[in-house]
Protein backbone atom coordinates (compact mmCIF):
# COMPACT_ATOMS: atom_id res chain seq x y z
CA UNK A 1 0.00 0.00 0.00
CA UNK A 2 2.28 2.91 0.73
CA UNK A 3 4.84 1.95 -2.08
CA UNK A 4 1.22 2.35 -4.41
CA UNK A 5 0.24 5.87 -2.21
CA UNK A 6 3.49 6.79 -3.74
CA UNK A 7 3.40 5.92 -7.40
CA UNK A 8 0.06 7.23 -7.64
CA UNK A 9 1.00 11.11 -7.05
CA UNK A 10 3.84 10.84 -8.90
CA UNK A 11 1.46 9.61 -12.39
CA UNK A 12 -0.41 12.49 -11.35
CA UNK A 13 1.89 14.62 -11.48
CA UNK A 14 3.27 13.16 -14.80
CA UNK A 15 0.16 13.67 -16.56
CA UNK A 16 -0.42 17.64 -15.16
CA UNK A 17 3.27 18.19 -17.04
CA UNK A 18 2.37 16.23 -19.67
CA UNK A 19 -1.35 17.90 -20.13
CA UNK A 20 0.67 21.39 -19.76
CA UNK A 21 3.17 20.63 -22.48
CA UNK A 22 0.73 19.51 -24.85
CA UNK A 23 -0.89 23.06 -24.16
CA UNK A 24 2.11 24.68 -25.31
CA UNK A 25 1.66 22.78 -28.41
CA UNK A 26 -1.96 23.51 -29.14
CA UNK A 27 -1.89 27.20 -28.08
CA UNK A 28 0.08 27.94 -30.87
CA UNK A 29 -1.14 26.11 -33.69
CA UNK A 30 -4.74 27.45 -32.88
CA UNK A 31 -3.02 31.08 -32.78
CA UNK A 32 -1.84 30.27 -36.66
CA UNK A 33 -4.95 29.03 -37.71
CA UNK A 34 -6.54 31.80 -36.38
CA UNK A 35 -4.26 34.34 -38.16
CA UNK A 36 -5.35 32.38 -41.32
CA UNK A 37 -8.64 32.55 -40.63
CA UNK A 38 -8.28 37.08 -39.97
CA UNK A 39 -6.15 37.09 -43.34
CA UNK A 40 -9.46 35.72 -45.52
CA UNK A 41 -10.29 37.24 -49.06
CA UNK A 42 -12.18 40.34 -47.30
CA UNK A 43 -8.32 41.16 -46.67
CA UNK A 44 -7.05 40.53 -50.10
CA UNK A 45 -5.79 43.22 -52.47
CA UNK A 46 -5.59 40.66 -55.66
CA UNK A 47 -8.89 39.56 -56.58
CA UNK A 48 -9.87 36.70 -59.41
CA UNK A 49 -13.91 37.04 -59.68
CA UNK A 50 -16.24 35.86 -62.23
CA UNK A 51 -19.64 36.32 -63.06
CA UNK A 52 -22.79 34.82 -65.41
CA UNK A 53 -26.21 36.05 -66.02
CA UNK A 54 -28.11 33.48 -63.23
CA UNK A 55 -25.47 32.42 -61.40
CA UNK A 56 -24.98 33.60 -57.94
CA UNK A 57 -27.89 36.15 -59.13
CA UNK A 58 -25.38 37.60 -61.48
CA UNK A 59 -23.37 38.84 -59.18
CA UNK A 60 -19.88 39.10 -59.45
CA UNK A 61 -18.50 36.35 -57.72
CA UNK A 62 -14.72 36.17 -56.02
CA UNK A 63 -12.96 32.59 -57.26
CA UNK A 64 -9.58 33.66 -56.06
CA UNK A 65 -7.47 36.17 -53.92
CA UNK A 66 -4.06 37.03 -53.37
CA UNK A 67 -1.75 39.27 -51.40
CA UNK A 68 -0.72 42.86 -53.08
CA UNK A 69 1.39 42.27 -56.12
CA UNK A 70 1.61 38.84 -55.98
CA UNK A 71 -0.66 36.32 -57.92
CA UNK A 72 -3.53 34.04 -57.81
CA UNK A 73 -5.53 31.48 -60.09
CA UNK A 74 -8.66 29.50 -60.10
CA UNK A 75 -9.48 26.30 -61.95
CA UNK A 76 -12.97 25.08 -62.25
CA UNK A 77 -17.13 24.87 -63.53
CA UNK A 78 -18.59 28.08 -62.84
CA UNK A 79 -22.51 28.12 -64.45
CA UNK A 80 -22.05 26.93 -67.92
CA UNK A 81 -18.60 27.49 -68.03
CA UNK A 82 -15.49 25.07 -67.36
CA UNK A 83 -12.77 27.54 -66.59
CA UNK A 84 -8.52 26.38 -66.96
CA UNK A 85 -6.18 27.67 -64.91
CA UNK A 86 -7.39 30.87 -64.76
CA UNK A 87 -4.33 33.25 -63.53
CA UNK A 88 -3.31 36.49 -62.82
CA UNK A 89 -0.30 38.59 -61.66
CA UNK A 90 0.54 42.33 -60.00
CA UNK A 91 3.28 44.53 -59.61
CA UNK A 92 4.21 48.06 -58.13
CA UNK A 93 7.22 49.46 -59.81
CA UNK A 94 8.93 52.69 -60.00
CA UNK A 95 8.59 52.34 -63.52
CA UNK A 96 6.25 50.61 -64.91
CA UNK A 97 2.90 48.60 -62.70
CA UNK A 98 0.57 46.00 -64.09
CA UNK A 99 -2.11 43.56 -64.13
CA UNK A 100 -1.00 40.28 -66.20
CA UNK A 101 -3.78 38.01 -66.28
CA UNK A 102 -4.18 34.40 -68.62
CA UNK A 103 -6.16 31.32 -68.91
CA UNK A 104 -5.05 28.02 -70.76
CA UNK A 105 -8.82 27.36 -71.85
CA UNK A 106 -12.88 28.71 -71.26
CA UNK A 107 -15.05 26.21 -72.42
CA UNK A 108 -18.78 26.51 -72.88
CA UNK A 109 -20.65 23.53 -72.01
CA UNK A 110 -23.98 24.71 -72.31
CA UNK A 111 -25.74 23.91 -75.98
CA UNK A 112 -26.09 27.33 -76.75
CA UNK A 113 -24.14 30.66 -76.63
CA UNK A 114 -23.38 32.03 -72.98
CA UNK A 115 -21.13 34.74 -71.53
CA UNK A 116 -18.76 35.09 -69.02
CA UNK A 117 -17.46 37.68 -67.38
CA UNK A 118 -14.14 37.51 -66.13
CA UNK A 119 -13.14 40.11 -63.78
CA UNK A 120 -9.69 40.79 -61.81
CA UNK A 121 -8.95 44.19 -59.47
CA UNK A 122 -5.96 45.06 -57.53
CA UNK A 123 -5.82 47.56 -55.08
CA UNK A 124 -3.16 49.78 -53.21
CA UNK A 125 -1.19 50.72 -55.81
CA UNK A 126 1.63 53.70 -55.18
CA UNK A 127 3.66 53.81 -57.93
CA UNK A 128 4.73 54.91 -60.21
CA UNK A 129 5.32 58.33 -58.61
CA UNK A 130 3.50 60.98 -60.20
CA UNK A 131 0.24 62.09 -61.89
CA UNK A 132 -0.82 61.52 -64.90
CA UNK A 133 0.10 58.44 -65.56
CA UNK A 134 0.12 56.66 -69.35
CA UNK A 135 -2.35 53.72 -68.87
CA UNK A 136 -2.00 51.01 -71.49
CA UNK A 137 -4.17 48.09 -72.39
CA UNK A 138 -4.82 45.04 -74.77
CA UNK A 139 -5.97 42.05 -74.80
CA UNK A 140 -5.49 38.75 -77.47
CA UNK A 141 -6.00 35.06 -77.59
CA UNK A 142 -7.28 32.12 -79.28
CA UNK A 143 -10.26 30.36 -80.76
CA UNK A 144 -10.25 26.38 -80.40
CA UNK A 145 -13.41 25.60 -80.92
CA UNK A 146 -16.98 27.09 -81.93
CA UNK A 147 -17.45 31.08 -82.06
CA UNK A 148 -16.21 33.70 -79.94
CA UNK A 149 -18.06 37.14 -79.75
CA UNK A 150 -14.63 40.17 -80.48
CA UNK A 151 -17.29 43.24 -79.91
CA UNK A 152 -16.24 45.14 -76.77
CA UNK A 153 -14.33 41.81 -75.43
CA UNK A 154 -12.48 43.54 -72.80
CA UNK A 155 -12.15 46.83 -70.80
CA UNK A 156 -9.80 48.46 -68.54
CA UNK A 157 -10.10 50.95 -65.37
CA UNK A 158 -8.35 52.62 -62.50
CA UNK A 159 -9.55 54.16 -59.71
CA UNK A 160 -8.10 57.49 -57.90
CA UNK A 161 -10.59 56.43 -54.70
CA UNK A 162 -8.70 52.66 -54.62
CA UNK A 163 -11.77 50.79 -54.58
CA UNK A 164 -11.95 47.31 -55.34
CA UNK A 165 -13.79 47.00 -58.83
CA UNK A 166 -13.78 50.43 -58.76
CA UNK A 167 -15.09 51.37 -62.94
CA UNK A 168 -16.75 54.78 -61.51
CA UNK A 169 -13.42 56.62 -62.06
CA UNK A 170 -11.35 56.43 -65.35
CA UNK A 171 -11.71 53.95 -68.21
CA UNK A 172 -9.45 53.31 -71.51
CA UNK A 173 -13.24 52.68 -72.75
CA UNK A 174 -14.31 49.16 -74.01
CA UNK A 175 -12.23 47.43 -76.83
CA UNK A 176 -13.35 44.98 -79.51
CA UNK A 177 -11.32 42.58 -81.37
CA UNK A 178 -10.01 42.10 -84.27
CA UNK A 179 -9.85 38.19 -85.39
CA UNK A 180 -7.30 36.67 -88.11
CA UNK A 181 -7.73 33.19 -88.53
CA UNK A 182 -8.10 31.30 -85.05
CA UNK A 183 -6.64 34.53 -83.77
CA UNK A 184 -7.93 37.58 -82.31
CA UNK A 185 -6.21 40.90 -80.90
CA UNK A 186 -7.48 43.84 -79.39
CA UNK A 187 -4.40 46.14 -80.25
CA UNK A 188 -3.34 48.87 -77.41
CA UNK A 189 -6.17 51.65 -75.70
CA UNK A 190 -3.52 54.21 -74.18
CA UNK A 191 -4.29 57.48 -72.31
CA UNK A 192 -3.72 59.65 -69.03
CA UNK A 193 -4.61 58.44 -65.69
CA UNK A 194 -4.51 61.32 -62.68
CA UNK A 195 -4.38 60.09 -59.56
CA UNK A 196 -3.35 61.80 -56.24
CA UNK A 197 -2.76 58.83 -53.53
CA UNK A 198 -3.11 54.91 -54.29
CA UNK A 199 -5.38 53.60 -56.40
CA UNK A 200 -7.04 50.68 -57.76
CA UNK A 201 -7.01 49.10 -61.25
CA UNK A 202 -9.27 46.75 -62.37
CA UNK A 203 -10.31 44.59 -65.53
CA UNK A 204 -13.34 42.71 -67.29
CA UNK A 205 -13.02 40.27 -70.12
CA UNK A 206 -16.43 39.21 -72.19
CA UNK A 207 -16.41 36.33 -73.06
CA UNK A 208 -19.55 35.15 -75.21
CA UNK A 209 -18.70 31.73 -76.46
CA UNK A 210 -21.09 29.54 -78.89
CA UNK A 211 -22.69 26.11 -77.18
CA UNK A 212 -19.52 23.65 -76.52
CA UNK A 213 -16.88 26.24 -77.75
CA UNK A 214 -13.56 27.02 -76.61
CA UNK A 215 -11.01 29.88 -76.61
CA UNK A 216 -7.95 31.64 -74.45
CA UNK A 217 -6.72 35.15 -73.82
CA UNK A 218 -3.88 37.05 -72.60
CA UNK A 219 -4.04 40.20 -71.49
CA UNK A 220 -2.02 43.77 -69.63
CA UNK A 221 -2.64 47.23 -68.48
CA UNK A 222 0.67 48.62 -67.97
CA UNK A 223 0.62 51.93 -65.96
CA UNK A 224 3.86 53.96 -66.62
CA UNK A 225 5.64 57.49 -65.78
CA UNK A 226 4.21 60.87 -67.73
CA UNK A 227 5.94 61.46 -70.21
CA UNK A 228 6.58 57.80 -70.69
CA UNK A 229 10.24 56.92 -71.47
CA UNK A 230 9.89 56.46 -75.21
CA UNK A 231 11.71 53.14 -75.93
CA UNK A 232 9.39 52.13 -72.44
CA UNK A 233 6.22 53.01 -74.84
CA UNK A 234 7.22 51.55 -78.14
CA UNK A 235 8.19 48.18 -75.62
CA UNK A 236 4.42 48.27 -74.40
CA UNK A 237 2.69 48.87 -77.48
CA UNK A 238 4.59 46.89 -79.86
CA UNK A 239 4.79 43.27 -78.01
CA UNK A 240 1.94 41.23 -78.02
CA UNK A 241 -0.27 40.42 -74.52
CA UNK A 242 2.32 38.64 -72.82
CA UNK A 243 1.79 35.05 -72.99
CA UNK A 244 1.06 32.01 -69.89
CA UNK A 245 4.41 30.69 -70.60
CA UNK A 246 6.42 34.05 -69.81
CA UNK A 247 4.01 35.10 -66.58
CA UNK A 248 5.09 31.45 -65.27
CA UNK A 249 8.43 32.05 -65.99
CA UNK A 250 8.85 35.25 -64.75
CA UNK A 251 6.68 34.87 -61.36
CA UNK A 252 9.65 31.54 -60.74
CA UNK A 253 12.95 33.88 -61.95
CA UNK A 254 11.44 36.59 -59.34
Amino acid sequence: MTFSAKIVPRMAILGRMAARHKCRLILPGLAVVALLLAAGPSQAALVIALQEAGVNGGAITTVATGTDFTSASYSGTYGDFKVTFDSAATDNGATLSDILQSTTKVTNNNGSTATLHLWVTQTNYSLPAGSPLWMEAGLSGTVNSGTLAYGKIYQAWADKNNNAFGTGDFTLGAQSATPSGSTFDTGSAMNNFFRSGAYSVTTEINFTISGGGSANFSSHVNLAPTPAPAGLMLALTGLPCLGLGWLVRRRKEA
